[in-house]
């Protein structure tokens, strides 16, 4: 698994598909490690939720991102609608998704409102395709892994340990700071 910073964005394949397009990253998905951020109210109705990530470096990173991967949001085509509202990123969610406690413990609780309200997460996130709704355009954004690092009175979690193959199941967060 690859940290944000660590994306080589010349090396991301955009595949045309109907009225969207798809992203490959070195043969597999666009898949890496946001920042940990805290996730205020949790999960929405919508099955989304948003991680206040407060890095300034990722914040202009994910905006050129953008720019590089909808290069048709321009006057002429629909609204773009990004995914970052200040620093607040919106992160689709659904029960296939692998969430992990504080001790990179598999945990599969119901994808439900208000989960992870007032939690420190860390997100691995997949950035699928481009999306057309509703008069607007954007990028998917899936989180693949979510690990919950508790609220943020809690003591620092435990020291990570990267793998070298990721598998199902199988927590997959680098260690940060």
């Amino acid at each position: 698994m690859v940290f944000w910073y660590e994306i080589d964005t010349e090396n991301i394949e955009m595949i045309p598909i109907k009225e969207k397009t798809r992203f490959r990253y070195k043969g597999g998905p666009l898949r890496f490690q946001v920042p940990r951020g805290m996730c205020t109210w949790g999960v929405t109705s919508y099955k989304s939720f948003q991680v206040d990530v407060l890095d300034p470096d990722f914040i202009q990173w994910w905006r050129a991102l953008e720019t590089q991967l909808c290069p048709d949001a321009g006057p002429l085509s629909p609204p773009f609608n990004s995914n970052l509202k200040e620093s607040s990123l919106r992160i689709k969610i659904d029960d296939s998704v692998y969430i992990f406690d504080q001790n990179s413990k598999q945990i599969t609780p119901e994808v439900k409102e208000g989960l992870f309200r007032g939690q420190e997460l860390s997100c691995l996130i997949d950035v699928d395709s481009t999306y057309f709704y509703n008069g607007n355009c954007g990028l998917t954004i899936r989180a693949y892994q979510v690990k919950t690092l508790g609220a943020p009175e809690d003591p620092s979690p435990p020291e990570e340990t990267p793998i070298s193959a990721l598998k199902p199941g199988v927590c997959a967060f680098l260690p940060t700071s």
